[in-house]
């Protein structure tokens, strides 16, 4: 019924259909954990680098808010200034809210040669209350360190209003980065930031530095 030749040809196919060699499935397998590593590595990246991006967005965002408060008070310029020292169990900014209102004060404008306003130093002590308690509810164990500096304009130049700097510092527990964290700003020397050494069961302190000039 079947020719010789063709019996022949099928044996000769089926002598043909080999598989993989053992040596040839480690070989793959080891490219195939290679390339396995390289996106963890990659992945663990792209997290860090995230991460760092909303730290500083959020940062930016409240270092713009506070500056339109002291903006909005040149009156009470010097006091949006908080010079308080960093200690991670027991820092300054509080997390609860609503804050309490402001003080008792006073505004009489009917004397126009001698304007009454009790309330500039009031509303600054609030807008700072106010303002830590954001930081502390938006940046883990987040405080802030604040300088305000006033220069009055060069001597022989009339009519130019003083130059009013707030040098601020945010300043937040980065337990995301705990493993690798390296500082990449300096944190102020008045907040008495604690160093944290390699291999520290400490949660190394982050800093961010801004500079605003009203």
């Amino acid at each position: 019924m079947y020719s010789v030749p063709h019996i022949h040809a099928l044996k000769n196919t089926r002598c043909q259909e080999t598989g993989g060699t053992l040596i040839e499935v480690l070989v793959a397998m080891v490219v195939l954990a290679i390339a396995l590593l390289g996106m963890a590595g990659l992945t663990s990246a792209s997290m860090k680098y995230n991460h760092i991006s909303r730290a500083h967005a959020t940062g930016l965002s409240l270092v713009s808010d506070y500056a339109e408060r002291a903006r909005s008070n040149l009156t009470a310029f010097a006091d949006y200034e908080y010079k308080v020292a960093y200690t991670s169990s027991t820092r300054g900014a509080a997390t609860s809210d609503p804050t309490a209102a402001p003080e008792s004060c006073t505004v009489d404008t009917t004397n126009a040669s001698s304007p009454v306003n009790t309330c500039a130093a009031a509303i600054a002590k609030y807008d700072q209350s106010q303002w830590l308690t954001n930081v502390a509810n938006r940046l883990p164990g987040g405080t802030a360190y604040i300088e305000a500096s006033l220069t009055n304009a060069p001597p022989g130049i009339s009519g130019l209003p003083p130059t009013r700097v707030l040098d601020i510092w945010l300043i937040w527990s980065e337990i995301a980065q705990k493993q690798d964290f390296k500082q990449t700003q300096a944190c102020p020397s008045g907040a008495n930031i604690p160093k944290v050494s390699e291999g520290s069961s400490e949660t190394p302190v982050a800093c961010m530095y801004f500079r605003i000039t009203l």
